[in-house]
């Protein structure tokens, strides 16, 4: 039974009535001036989010949430786990970006040659389902045509769309799975999953949606180590298992993104491997208490040597096999 709604009374407070708030909660404030300066720059309700880690009932975000923070937490580690999801936003965006483009290059190559008769097979009814190319001219299209490219395209030359190529490039990531959803032929799906290894095809599918899910909240600002994701992740290549809750967590997501990333490119997934160790060791310099929490949510650990485990695994399997047929 859902529970009853009440009017919202909650008022707008100041800077000084804020850190009597914070105080309250527990958290430790030596530097008022600074404090202030915290939160005129990210804002008390944004750093709120960061809080809640800190707090004695977390993981509960529910009615059994009190606000209390663990002793000896300080306003300083609250904005360093801000400034910590910041650094994983930046860095994976930069390596999120490499990803699409290679799924967007996958999609364009392969399909534009298996129907190279028909350049704009992406509104094509014999490749694509009706609901896809009924849709398609208001909620993608609209923006893309208004593009350079595509303008110069069709000052040119005749047709409602300008082909795979050119329109595909200026499609959003969310496009991108929808048209890979609303492929017809599962052969035309395989095509483009089995190029990054991942034979099942609802799991590609669910890994696309968790990319673009990490995607989104890192361009918009969104609170990423503790995020919670749509759907869940289906067990495959880039996550054989799972533990506890893990399908929904930025955790599993994080395992995507590093597979994803390797089918692109080795030396970038453990250049994203070095830059994610380095801000996770920056934070626990300045609050080593939020370790467990923070490897507990993203599975990033400091320790080096544990990432280049991925790179072992294939030649591990191979001695494994090899010594099994020598059995």
């Amino acid at each position: 039974m859902p529970r009853r709604k009440i009017p919202y009374t909650k008022r707008a407070t100041t800077l000084d009535e804020q850190l009597e708030k914070l105080r309250r909660h527990g958290v430790i404030i030596s530097d008022e001036p600074k404090a202030k300066e915290y939160l005129a720059d990210i804002g008390y309700y944004r750093l709120g989010f960061y809080l809640f880690p800190f707090e004695q009932t977390y993981p509960h975000l529910d009615h059994r949430r009190q606000h209390i923070v663990n002793p000896g937490t300080r306003i300083d580690d609250v904005v360093a786990l801000y400034y910590f999801d910041m650094d994983l936003r930046n860095i994976l965006n930069k390596y999120l970006s490499r990803i699409e483009v290679a799924i967007r290059t996958t999609i364009i190559y392969e399909l534009s040659n298996k129907y190279n008769s028909n350049p704009t097979w992406f509104v094509d009814p014999n490749v694509v389902s009706s609901d896809f190319i009924r849709k398609f001219p208001n909620e993608a299209y609209r923006s893309i045509k208004n593009k350079l490219p595509i303008q110069r395209h069709h000052a040119k030359y005749l047709g409602q769309y300008a082909p795979a190529w050119k329109t595909m490039e200026f499609m959003t990531f969310g496009n991108l799975e929808v048209l890979y959803d609303s492929l017809i032929w599962d052969r035309d799906k395989s095509l483009i999953s089995s190029h990054f290894r991942e034979f099942a095809i609802e799991t590609f599918k669910s890994y696309l949606t968790a990319i673009r899910e990490v995607r989104n909240a890192c361009a918009h600002g969104n609170v990423v180590f503790g995020m919670t994701l749509s759907n869940g992740i289906r067990a495959g290549q880039a996550c054989p298992s799972f533990s506890a809750n893990e399908q929904q967590s930025f955790k599993g997501a994080l395992r995507v993104v590093d597979y994803m990333l390797r089918q692109v490119s080795v030396n970038r997934a453990n250049d994203m491997w070095n830059e994610l160790w380095s801000a996770t060791s920056r934070l626990y310099k300045k609050t080593p208490a939020i370790r467990a929490v923070i490897e507990s949510q993203t599975g990033i650990t400091p320790h080096k040597n544990s990432g280049f485990m991925h790179l072992l695994r294939p030649f591990l399997k191979k001695i494994v096999k090899s010594v099994k047929k020598k059995r």
